[in-house]
């Protein structure tokens, strides 16, 4: 009898059990692994929308809202000690910031009196909520009432979102709809800029003229030819003009803009007529750094030898400098300054097709070299009064140097990120976009970099010319006035529009007419065999120089007019908190101190936190929003 009870007690257990059991169902690893994606996907959105807003709340705490990054509940916030707003409930209910808590209903159309809008404006009259911004938010409101008319749900539009206060429906993508239409508008603009005008290409000197790749489209022939120009710039040493009482070499910065795909590999032509002198350069710097380290170890040995025999030691021989014609883009700024000061006279170029490249380099912390680009443009004196990586500070007198760079929009917004800090308009700026076509190809050619070798032979017989002819260049008297009238008259259209950067583009473009000048004439008198110290401007080369700088303005224009400049603040009376200190009474409220702040454009907020700073050191506090001056 013992045992069949047990057995029944044993199955009852099992079947209290059982049900237990069942209230708890395995979940099906289909079923985790879709919950655990929607998981993701809700914290990857959540990450986002936070990253989008971060840098607005970190601007925003700079002026004063209060930013609490440990915050998880509305009770760790800062409050106000009234409502936000009329009728204002739950966790925002006294969040800071609004407006005194008050609301103001338009009820009459008339120009004055009750319940108008300029009965608002009076209202306000003592705030820091100005009359102009009142009419500004009004202005807009109704805008966009009359110009969006109302849309009602539908089951087609459940998957977008809905604006609580216009009750109109948006999807999330047409931000980025519009963006992308206003890109593709952007890039028509690109389309239509200017080529070279077809009489560019004439009356060349021969050197030149041998450059001119006839084959290829309007677009790579342009690119190209500036390519050579700015390249040639770079050897032709003891050649310098005077400009606006200034002495200049031919060295000029350009850079060619397009989209990836553009051809723009055809600019290395300019590489290609500087090889040979590249290499010349170098291979003496290696002749010579062999010759000294020969030299110092004899001298070492002579100084182990005169030290034992107690007699002085003879001097030490000097360390040759060691140069090369081409900067590398990935230097540091204390590299580039050594080298620009070891190249001497000589000059140097930074020469590269991926403008990433230099951009890169430029924003690391041993990059940074924005200001010695400009000074070198201009041939100003280069210093550093500290020591480099344990080397003696650096002066270089008269810097030369010259620059090519092609890249993509997105490259040259990453290399000059504003228009401000002057590198734009040292520049020549030539950008374009063309419609993708497939050129043949096939290998019964000889390539482009063979095919220069006899002209890079031409440059390196340029240079050695130029180092033994040094020449002082000219322009005719008429001339002259011509570029001042063109010159003069860009200037005043520039100023009628308010321009400030283009103006700035007006006025170096004009040198780099004459700079360009000065290397046709320059190949001209090498080609004549002429070592006179004074060589004038054939008008032929005037004028194409001209053309081509004026083309450049016109992609400069366009460039420049997207071009991000930080924000300018206007100037402020720096007197204004001591006068405001100085208007308060000996004794005064709150309300008082608010009344005279709006004078000064004062904010509350301001107003608020300089009594607050005052109190100890400039009055004191005698009750609650009474203040006395400490005498």
């Amino acid at each position: 009898m013992n045992k069949i009870k047990k057995v029944l007690s044993a199955w009852m257990l099992v079947a209290c059990v059982l049900p237990v059991a069942a209230q708890y169902p395995v979940i099906p690893d289909s079923v985790k692994e879709r919950g655990a994606k929607q998981e993701a996907e809700f914290e990857q959105k959540s990450n986002a929308a936070w990253e989008k807003a971060l840098p607005t709340v970190l601007e925003e705490a700079k002026l004063g809202r209060p930013y609490k990054p440990w915050a998880s509940k509305p009770e760790d916030l800062i409050k106000s000690n009234i409502p936000a707003f009329p009728g204002a409930e739950g966790g925002g209910m006294y969040t800071p910031g609004g407006r005194g808590g008050k609301v103001i209903v338009v009820t009459s159309l008339e120009d004055s009196g009750p319940g108008t809008l300029r009965g608002i404006t009076v209202y306000f009259e003592h705030s820091d909520f100005p009359a102009q911004e009142i009419r500004s938010i009004l202005q807009s409101g109704y805008q966009k009432v009359t110009s969006t008319p109302s849309v009602s749900a539908s089951p087609l539009c459940s998957s977008l979102h809905k604006d609580k206060m216009t009750k109109v429906t948006y999807s999330p993508s047409e931000n980025i709809y519009e963006a992308d239409e206003a890109y593709w508008q952007g890039e028509e603009f690109r389309k239509e800029t200017p080529c070279f005008p077809k009489s560019v290409y004439k009356y060349l000197p021969d050197l030149l003229n041998e450059c001119i790749l006839e084959e290829e489209g309007d677009r790579e022939q342009d690119l190209s030819f500036l390519s050579n120009l700015t390249a040639l710039s770079s050897v032709l040493p003891g050649t310098f003009g005077i400009y606006n009482h200034k002495k200049y070499s031919p060295h000029f910065y350009s850079f060619g803009i397009a989209p990836a795909g553009s051809n723009k590999s055809i600019a290395q032509t300019g590489r290609y007529l500087l090889e040979e002198v590249h290499d010349w350069i170098l291979s003496n710097s290696e002749l010579q750094q062999k010759t000294y380290n020969h030299k110092y170890t004899q001298w070492k040995l002579d100084c182990t030898y005169k030290k034992k025999a107690h007699e002085e030691c003879p001097e030490e021989p000097e360390k040759p400098a060691y140069k090369m014609l081409f900067l590398p883009a990935t230097t540091s700024y204390s590299r580039m300054q050594i080298q620009m000061r070891d190249n001497g006279p000589q000059g140097s170029i930074i020469f590269d097709t991926e403008a990433q490249t230099l951009a890169t380099a430029n924003h690391l912390d041993c990059g940074n070299f924005d200001d010695m680009l400009r000074k070198a443009f201009e041939h100003e004196n280069i210093d550093s009064a500290f020591k480099i990586n344990g080397l003696a500070p650096i002066y270089i007198r008269f810097p030369m140097l010259a620059m090519f760079l092609t890249g993509t929009p997105s490259q040259m917004a990453s290399l000059i990120e504003t228009s401000e800090k002057g590198l734009p308009s040292r520049i020549m700026l030539y950008t374009f976009r063309s419609i993708p076509k497939w050129k043949p190809m096939g290998d019964d050619s000889i390539s482009l970099e063979e095919s220069f070798k006899p002209l890079a032979h031409r440059v390196f017989e340029l240079y050695h010319f130029c180092k033994n002819h040094p020449v002082l260049f000219h322009f005719s008297r008429s001339q002259w006035d011509y570029l001042n009238h063109t010159f003069s008259k860009l200037l005043a259209e520039v100023v009628l529009e308010g321009n400030d950067d283009l103006q700035a583009v007006v006025k170096r473009y004009a040198c780099l007419v004459m700079r360009i000048s000065m290397i046709q004439a320059r190949i001209r008198q090498f080609e004549a065999n002429d070592g006179a110290p004074d060589i004038y401007c054939e008008d032929v080369d005037f004028d194409r120089s001209l053309q081509i700088v004026l083309c450049c303005y016109e992609h400069s224009r366009l460039l420049l007019s997207s071009m991000p400049s930080s924000q300018l603040h206007p100037l402020k009376d720096p007197n204004s908190t001591r006068k405001f200190i100085d208007e308060l009474p000996e004794t005064f409220t709150t309300e008082e101190a608010m009344q005279i702040g709006v004078k000064y454009d004062f904010s509350h907020r301001k107003i608020s936190r300089l009594i607050k700073s005052f109190i100890g050191v400039k009055i004191n506090k005698i009750s609650h929003g009474k203040y006395q001056k400490i005498s």
